[in-house]
């Protein structure tokens, strides 16, 4: 999802929100409209936007008598905004509109986490922890605007600097809308590789052995802290050089392969410190630093998590359970080695493990069975 498409979901959500906060709402809608409200800068802003919109409407005066569009009659017209008459000692036509107390409320809450996302900027310099749990997804926004979508079981720490932005993800997987700026690279670092970007959208995945880097969007310089390249912690380096080397005709990396296919292989060690991926390009860097050769993939189905989606592609069942396992409270526990290393394939809803288990019963001879803490077992059926 690209920023405008964000945009236009998040101007819907504040006009739901403005129109069930016209009646009293309960202490948990009010807990989720506080969070709907911390998510993101731009919910704030759309709200504001909203109540704007709202009180430019109460001040004109002709509002209640406008005909609704194919009214039979004068009498059929839009429904007049509350007013309350106007007091004694108040200027004439200056009418006072009486707000409801969720709306006080409302305008409230706005006011706060206003001001609590007025200061991110502040706790990103000082540096924060974004993390979550087994079934835990999150999006979050960060000060300069990028927004990170972050995996289950995920830690990384943001640390913006005058010339940087840098994140440091210590385990998981990570999705980054990065708002562009030229002059503060946008920098990602995962055991000794580093992801820089100036204004982009691309994954990164930690994991025991190695490093996977996939671009959906732009392009992205990745480097390493082996054998003659330059240190993660350096900022050398310059805004205008890293725009030059991230530019299409620095990079040569243009995807002509079909998706699946490798590029010319790289290394991040040696005379090559640096490779450069642009859209639907993917590279895996191993422990050693020896980078695996740019692989050309469909960055569509490969971040198909960032959205709650799980791909597989003769994927081993045993490691596809492992996948809906981090989604999910109820996990999937599969007692058979031989059907464990079955390969299955198709498009999942990570939230879903019931039909996930439905799925495996219809196309395999298996007993599906579920425990009293609701978890999942699924065993070969000998009866069959």
């Amino acid at each position: 999802m690209d920023a405008s498409d964000r945009r236009k979901r998040a101007a819907e959500e504040a006009a739901e929100w403005w129109v069930a906060l016209q009646r009293d709402v309960s202490r948990a809608e009010r807990e989720q409209y506080v969070d709907w409200l911390r998510e993101s800068p731009v919910h704030v802003a759309e709200m504001l936007h909203v109540a704007q919109v709202h009180g430019a409407l109460e001040q004109f005066q002709r509002w209640s008598g406008i005909p609704v569009d194919g009214a039979r009659d004068e009498n059929e017209t839009v429904v007049t905004l509350p007013t309350s008459q106007p007091r004694p000692e108040m200027k004439r036509n200056t009418p006072t509109r009486r707000r409801s107390r969720p709306l006080l409320w409302a305008v409230a809450a706005m006011l706060i986490v206003g001001t609590g996302i007025a200061s991110m900027w502040l706790m990103d310099s000082r540096g924060r922890t974004i993390q979550t749990d087994r079934g835990e997804r999150r999006e979050v926004a960060l000060s300069d605007g990028s927004v990170v979508q972050v995996d289950p079981e995920t830690l990384l720490r943001v640390k913006y600097e005058d010339h940087a932005r840098r994140v440091y993800l210590d385990h998981g997987r990570a999705l980054f809308h990065v708002a562009k700026n030229s002059e503060r690279p946008f920098l990602v670092e995962a055991n000794d590789t580093m992801v820089r970007a100036v204004g982009t959208a691309f994954a990164v995945e930690r994991r025991s052995e190695s490093v996977v880097v996939t671009v959906s969007e732009g392009k992205v310089a990745v480097l390493s802290v082996h054998a003659g390249a330059t240190p993660v912690h350096s900022t050398a380096v310059g805004s205008a050089e890293l725009q030059d080397k991230l530019s299409p005709a620095a990079s040569g990396n243009e995807p002509t392969q079909r998706a699946g296919q490798s590029a010319a292989p790289q290394t991040l060690t040696g005379s090559a410190p640096e490779i450069l991926l642009t859209a639907n390009q993917q590279v895996t860097v191993p422990a050693s630093g020896s980078a695996e050769p740019v692989r050309v993939v469909d960055s569509g189905r490969m971040l198909a998590w960032a959205d709650g989606r799980l791909v597989f592609e003769n994927t081993p069942l045993a490691d596809a359970i492992r996948q809906f396992n981090r989604y999910n409270r109820i996990q999937i526990v599969v007692n058979d080695q031989e059907l464990a290393s079955r390969p299955i394939s198709g498009v999942f809803n990570a939230a879903d493990p019931e039909s996930f288990a439905a799925f495996i019963q219809s196309v395999a001879r298996v007993h599906v069975s579920r425990t009293d803490g609701a978890d999942i077992t699924i065993d070969v059926d000998r009866a069959k």
